[in-house]
């Protein structure tokens, strides 16, 4: 903390000048050495890179099987000494997540270094199945951090796309498939289980800022694919949901809600937990409509974007989510704003349709400024 901040407190009042001078001692005992740091980062970092490039210059002449024993040691190497220091408690928390994050990647690495290897043709699901299998007790024990949490969720993710993917068309998880309703109901759910257990674990872990982590990974990731499903329906004419897999997906949020609300009795947890039946009702809702084109079309997109959205923002009021809060009336606008254009679609050609079209652009602008303003809750824990 800098002498400047200090003194412009005192002299506002806000702190003695015994205090001042007790948070400048703390300050200077506990101040770490960034410059140095900084070098040794830099000196790692470069000796890393020209490892790199030694090994990349005679990859050919190395062989397979020689890379791969290199590449496990290093794995079994990192292993076993994460775990000396973990049984030890000889480790900073921050530390440990990093080691725990480079022994992942070196394990999901090595997958596709078996496969350059031996020459394996399997599709990417498979191996990202197994290193799921493999790590996921290692991450999801020992994990602290954002950096565990945000691997392992990523990992969840690139499987069901993957795996997607392979059954189909990507966008097949949206509908647009003739495979079982129920396999393209069961693909889309992991992030609705991952929510529930996260929420029910956060309370007997020792580490519940981990699960927190984890919960909130997976409802933003439940809450950007809702957004994406009503997206398309609304502007893809060829897009339909399947009642059945959106049942499901229902079924699966429902389930998310009930957990998440049992075992997080707050503000926060209520208002997650009514978040998850809203998306629910207007997932299964829109998947019973027919295929509507032109206007209609327009219309029930942005209403169920703008219902889904609008409930974000109410509930981020209930529970003091300020910067959710704001990102939600942010969204709707913009949705007003592309609503107005495509209905516009005939008069933007003229200069009357771009200054209309504009005019009406400024004024959301301008109300949601107002708004959010006006609304938006004090800063709270996103909890």
């Amino acid at each position: 903390m800098s002498e400047r901040k200090l003194r412009a407190w005192q002299a506002a009042g806000l702190i003695d000048a015994d205090t001042a001078s007790r948070i400048s001692a703390w300050e200077a005992a506990h101040s770490r050495p960034i410059g140095v740091w900084a070098v040794v980062g830099l000196g790692a970092l470069t000796t890393g890179l020209g490892l790199v490039s030694l090994i990349a210059a005679n990859w050919e002449d190395i062989a397979g099987t020689t890379r791969l024993a290199i590449h496990m040691l290093l794995m079994v190497a990192l292993a076993a000494g994460t775990w000396w220091s973990m049984s030890r408690e000889r480790m900073h928390d921050q530390v440990q997540d990093a080691l725990l994050f480079i022994g992942a990647v070196l394990g999901l690495t090595f997958f596709g270094h078996l496969g350059q290897v031996y020459q394996t043709s399997s599709p990417l699901w498979q191996p990202l199945l197994a290193w799921m299998l493999l790590f996921s007790p290692l991450l999801l024990l020992f994990g602290r951090g954002w950096p565990v949490a945000g691997l392992w969720m990523a990992g969840l993710l690139g499987l069901m796309w993957a795996h997607a993917d392979d059954h189909g068309h990507i966008w097949t998880l949206f509908g647009r498939t003739e495979r079982p309703w129920l396999c393209w109901g069961l693909i889309a759910c992991p992030p609705m289980i991952v929510a529930g257990a996260a929420a029910l674990l956060r309370g007997r872990s020792s580490r519940p800022a981990f699960w927190r982590l984890l919960e909130q990974m997976a409802v933003a990731t439940i809450f950007t694919g809702i957004s994406l499903a009503i997206l398309l329906h609304g502007w893809d004419g060829d897009s339909s949901l399947r009642p059945g897999s959106a049942l499901i997906h229902g079924l699966a949020l429902l389930a998310a809600a009930a957990a998440i609300a049992h075992a997080r009795r707050t503000a926060s947890g209520r208002a997650t937990a009514a978040l998850l039946l809203v998306a629910a009702a207007l997932h299964f809702t829109q998947a019973l409509l027919p295929n509507l084109h032109g206007t209609a079309r327009a219309w029930t997109g942005s209403l169920f974007f703008c219902l889904l959205w609008g409930a974000v923002a109410a509930a981020a009021i209930h529970a003091g989510w300020r910067r959710l809060f704001q990102l939600a009336v942010t969204l709707v606008a913009l949705r007003i704003i592309i609503l107005s254009f495509e209905l516009n679609d005939d008069l933007l050609g003229s200069g009357v349709g771009l200054i209309l079209s504009g005019l009406f652009a400024m004024a959301v602008a301008w109300g949601t400024i107002r708004l959010s303003r006006r609304y938006a809750p004090a800063r709270g824990d996103m909890a």
